[in-house]
């Protein structure tokens, strides 16, 4: 399936407290693209700097980047917060959008 750039280029991720301070960061589109950070910023710059390296081997390898869904950051929300209820955490996350530089995409 071919994807627009401006589809390609934006991704939701998921924000997650930990119980320590800092936060891990999830992109559902990306399966297995995670990150953490000591604070929002921090995380948001290393899940965008995680993001761009899993671009980069995709189009090495010659793999489509998947298309992002409600379905898929749903799907990953609630793993999320099933996992944090099994840990006695609170039920606190948060999603942001970011934007892969389109160098980095193409």
């Amino acid at each position: 399936m071919k994807i627009d750039m401006a589809q390609r280029l934006k991704f939701t991720v998921i924000l997650e407290p930990e119980a320590d301070g800092g936060y891990s960061v999830h992109c559902p589109a990306l399966a297995g693209c995670v990150s953490q950070g000591g604070s929002r910023k921090e995380a948001l710059k290393n899940i965008l700097e995680a993001i761009s390296l899993v671009l980069a081997v995709m189009e090495e390898k010659g793999i489509s980047i998947p298309t992002e869904t409600p379905e898929v950051i749903v799907a990953e929300i609630r793993e999320i917060l099933k996992a944090r209820e099994g840990d006695g955490l609170p039920l606190t996350i948060e999603t942001a959008q970011v934007q892969v530089p389109l160098e980095v995409a193409v």
